[in-house]
């Protein structure tokens, strides 16, 4: 797994509205781009397809009115932007800056060039499946008091 495209997505994830509001979340992950280093580049990479998974277990802290709600997000797909080009990137520049950006190997993944531009016509959108491994989990502790 690529210790950059994790700390990235934890940051991205920290931000983004929580799983009830699915409106506002689309639309944060439309609009802002996984950050990287260098956020003036040509090239940008977004979460286009997420997977969401609830539970509630109970917490393991002896008090049996708590329990964890838990919520993991595991991006699906991801799209790499040419920002504000109708074209792709040229494909060296793309391995470049997979491989320095996000330490991903072009040849590990299958990227497939898409004719619809990003939303809003944010430029030329490339996409690929997300690396295996690549999720986030947070953790609300409930505190539910049973009525006598």
């Amino acid at each position: 797994m690529s210790e950059p495209l994790q700390q990235a997505y934890n940051a991205l994830m920290v931000k983004a509205p929580g799983a009830a509001f699915q409106k506002a979340r689309a639309l944060y992950l439309n609009k802002y781009p996984l950050p990287q280093t260098d956020s003036s580049g040509p090239l940008r990479l977004y979460v286009c397809e997420e997977q969401l998974e609830e539970s509630i277990q109970p917490a393991n802290d002896g008090d049996s009115n708590h329990r964890l709600a838990i919520l993991r997000s595991r991006p699906m797909q991801l799209a790499v932007l040419h920002w504000q080009q109708p074209h792709p990137p040229e494909p060296e520049q793309l391995r470049r800056y997979l491989q320095d950006t996000w330490s991903l190997n072009l040849e590990d993944l299958e990227i497939e060039a898409l004719s619809t531009p990003w939303f809003r016509e944010g430029g030329h959108q490339s996409r690929f499946a997300a690396p295996t491994g690549l999720s986030w989990e947070q953790q609300s502790l409930l505190t539910l008091r049973e009525e006598k």
